[in-house]
């Protein structure tokens, strides 16, 4: 597809990350279920990197100042082999949602005997925001059989207000309109080992948009939504079936230092399954974590996908910015701020250790999301976002950082964002 609007140049693109990199080396470093849990992985890899430096987090310093004990702000134990479980309140922060509290029950780490088996995790959590809105969600990636069996799944329950601002990406005269839903997803996929750490496959698809309640639609106005979805439309449903491919060597599911992640899906929705209309979608996945400096412990990461659309797609079932699995794309602009028929994104992230003894860091990172126009159906000018944040070692035992970032995109967007994983 050949890209309208503002060209982007390989060089310029290279260019802005160097010179992002380079600030941030010189000026010094949604949902946080798994963070709670050990990632033994993540834990070995730092003990190995800072061998001479004894590692610290905000538990030693509670522990120094002020209990002189350290105190885990979780029940804990290990039911099975390699799996350490916990139970952890849990605390975020999204411009769209506000300050949202609940709780969490996760596992993570390697399963059996074996130091080279692949990390798993698993989270069960819910809660409940500062504007009213609600959220259960369940999420695991277990490998089995000496890792030959990969099983992922992603359901959840979320009832919210979000707005959307039509399609394409961010343009001159667009409003906002308010909308309302409660969405169920059941995502489930079977996955077997083919050779090394590459992976195929099956998976089954549904979600399902109720309640529906578009703000301006009900006053008489002509919508998005109602403009592609048709008038007194409340309720959309799609249910599928899947093809995957997985390639995943990172040392670490909640802060991965090393490795790579690689993930394709072709989906299928279909009527027979209980599809409203029959449609496919394409997701493609791709992440990398090299060190600059080699010797470092900091960390280049990126971070690409492309989120294609064929048919008629539901109209909250689009490419979306922040609507990725993790919800967290697009830092410097609401979830939903941009959606299209296909989206493509790209992110890069410069991680940084400020103290030796990895208590405190901080990132610079920038993203562009490239999405395409409604009428033409080619790709419109991208949409830049980039910003900066601390890192405080919240855990040292699974690696797991407190993140709080402050993040700008185009058109005066920007925003506060807090978390207990890393981004990606």
């Amino acid at each position: 597809m050949r890209i309208v609007g503002a060209p982007l140049s390989g060089a310029w693109l290279w260019g802005l990350i160097l010179v992002a990199a380079a600030t941030v080396s010189g000026s010094q470093e949604t949902p946080a279920a798994t963070a709670a849990a050990t990632d033994t992985a993540g834990a070995a890899k730092a003990a190995t990197d800072t061998v001479a430096v004894a590692q610290r987090d905000i538990l030693d310093v509670l522990q120094e100042w002020i209990f002189h004990r350290r105190l885990e702000p979780a029940a804990q134990g290990e039911f099975s082999p390699g799996i350490a479980w916990s139970i952890l309140p849990t605390l975020s922060y999204n411009p769209v949602y506000g300050l949202a509290f609940g709780a969490s029950f996760s596992g993570a780490g390697k399963r059996g005997l074996d130091p080279e088996s692949k990390p798993s995790a698993l989270s069960l959590s819910g809660n409940y925001s500062t504007t009213g809105q609600v959220q259960f969600q369940f999420r695991s990636d277990l490998f089995l059989g000496a890792d030959n069996y990969l099983l992922r799944a992603d359901v959840r329950y979320l009832d919210t207000d979000r707005s959307t601002w039509g399609l394409g990406p961010i343009g001159d005269g667009q409003q906002e309109y308010p909308m309302h839903f409660a969405l169920v997803r059941l995502y489930g996929t079977v996955y077997r080992r083919t050779i090394g750490s590459t992976y195929i496959g099956l998976g089954y698809h549904f979600d399902e948009f109720s309640d529906i309640e578009d703000e301006r639609a009900a006053l008489g106005e002509s919508t998005p939504f109602t403009t592609y979805s048709g008038a007194g439309v409340t309720h959309t449903k799609a249910a599928g079936i899947s093809l995957n491919l997985l390639g995943d060597t990172r040392n670490s599911l909640v802060n991965p230092t090393e490795g790579y992640y690689l993930s394709g899906s072709f989906r299928d929705y279909i009527e027979p399954l209980g599809s409203e209309r029959n449609w496919q979608e394409f997701w493609l996945d791709v992440r990398m974590y090299p060190h600059v400096p080699r010797q470092s412990n900091n960390v280049l990461a990126f971070w690409i996908y492309s989120w294609m659309s064929f048919g008629p797609a539901p109209y909250l079932g689009l490419p979306a910015n922040g609507w990725d699995t993790q919800g967290r794309g697009a830092r410097g602009y609401l979830q939903g701020r941009i959606r299209g028929q296909d989206q493509i994104y790209f992110e890069t992230e410069y991680r940084m250790q400020l103290r030796r003894d990895g208590l405190l860091g901080a990132v610079g990172f920038f993203n562009l999301t490239a999405t395409s126009l409604p009428e033409t159906e080619t790709f419109g000018r991208p949409d830049p976002g980039g910003g900066a944040g601390l890192r405080l070692k919240f855990n040292k035992r699974s690696n797991t950082n407190l993140a709080i970032d402050h993040a700008w995109g185009r058109d005066g967007s920007k925003g506060w964002f807090f978390a207990m994983t890393e981004v990606f």
